[in-house]
């Protein structure tokens, strides 16, 4: 069993690393995606050479970094599975925090084994993974990139749930560590995530980040349909519903968007993505409502509005996703905006992003 285990963890390392670097030679893919499978890579194979059945005899300094290296796992998967399953303008550093919550723990637990941690770090470790797995899930309400959305199920259950397995087995103590089941469950399980990831990922018609040279995270914009293209008229019904404005209903999605086209809501998805070049049906929504609240920031007709009062009329619920919106689209606030189009910021005087009054009955 032993050599079993050994030999899982070397084919393993070897797999990860290879699959780094033909990711990292991948034009496709951004700055984001290479750097977080390769971290991904990095921690992993310093987890699994510190946790094998039969202890390897290395150097002390050695030994050390390989802690710290392998204790740094929970946040490279979870920069991993935002930088796949969360677009801009989410935001993802409440799940890099929560992570280096849960890494520090980890840590702590390896250079101190005899301190109380190991039930915190099994728990902690089990409420990271368990949120990742719902967070693959709960994305999809938006994704409109049909091979994310194919994958989402099988992704969150191979890498969260493995995370998650191993976890809530030593915290119901049904996995203790240093035994063979355990060491086996390490060394088999992360070569088959691994191998299936692979299978995945190189797939030609794999494209889970955005184009390498879109900035801030935006997509190209795909080309126009053919107008023999099933989809073309499809797309015209699109952009003719944008023009009436049905972005202005608040909480807009795009299942009540497919009932009001008449259409199924996975043409409609493959549709506003590959015909209009959108990843996230907010972000494609959102475009249109900070188009129109850029105009009305900068018309001094609208002068005597407050920023919140243009988030409601545009479409949204609240100030808070407005600004990061706003933000993202833009590169200022909304505020700084309607400074730099030449209004008298005394006009309007409870433009405030920092404090959310209660909504008032404005329609």
């Amino acid at each position: 069993m032993p050599l079993l285990d050994l030999s899982l963890r070397g084919a393993s390392i070897a797999l990860m690393m290879l699959l780094a670097l033909l990711l990292w030679r991948q034009a496709r893919i951004g700055w984001e995606g290479r750097v977080s499978f390769a971290m991904v890579a990095l921690t992993e194979s310093a987890f699994l050479l510190n946790t094998t059945l039969m202890p390897l005899d290395l150097p002390p300094a050695l030994g050390a970094n390989l802690t710290l290296i392998s204790s740094l796992s929970p946040n490279a998967v979870t920069w991993l599975i935002v930088t796949i399953f969360l677009d801009p303008p989410l935001r993802r550093w409440p799940w890099l925090v929560g992570a280096s919550v849960v890494s520090a723990l980890f840590y702590l637990h390896q250079i101190a084994p005899d301190a109380p941690l190991a039930v915190l770090c099994a728990v902690s470790g089990m409420a990271l993974y368990g949120a990742l797995f719902m967070l693959a899930l709960w994305a999809a309400r938006d994704d409109l990139v049909d091979c994310r959305c194919r994958a989402r199920p099988g992704f969150a259950a191979a890498i969260a749930g493995l995370g998650l397995v191993l976890t809530g087995g030593q915290a119901f103590g049904m996995l203790e560590e240093g035994t063979t089941v355990m060491a086996l469950l390490k060394s088999g399980g992360i070569f088959a995530v691994t191998f299936a990831f692979a299978l995945w990922i190189l797939s030609p018609d794999v494209s889970l980040w955005p184009d390498a040279d879109a900035q801030g995270g935006a997509c190209v914009p795909a080309p126009k349909p053919a107008p023999q293209d099933p989809d073309a008229a499809l797309i015209t019904r699109i952009e003719t519903a944008m023009e009436e404005d049905i972005w202005r209903e608040e909480g807009l999605t795009i299942g009540a968007l497919a009932r009001r086209l008449a259409v199924p809501e996975h043409r409609l998805r493959r549709a506003i993505n590959s015909g209009l070049g959108h990843r996230n049906f907010s972000s494609f929504i959102n475009r249109h409502r900070i188009a129109d609240a850029k105009v009305q920031l900068a018309d001094p007709a609208h002068g005597g509005k407050t920023v919140l009062e243009i988030a409601y009329d545009v479409g949204f619920a609240s100030l808070g996703p407005f600004n990061r919106a706003f933000r993202a689209e833009t590169g200022q606030s909304p505020t700084e905006f309607r400074r730099s189009a030449g209004d008298d910021a005394a006009a309007a005087p409870a433009d405030s992003e920092n404090i959310t009054p209660i909504r008032a009955n404005l329609h």
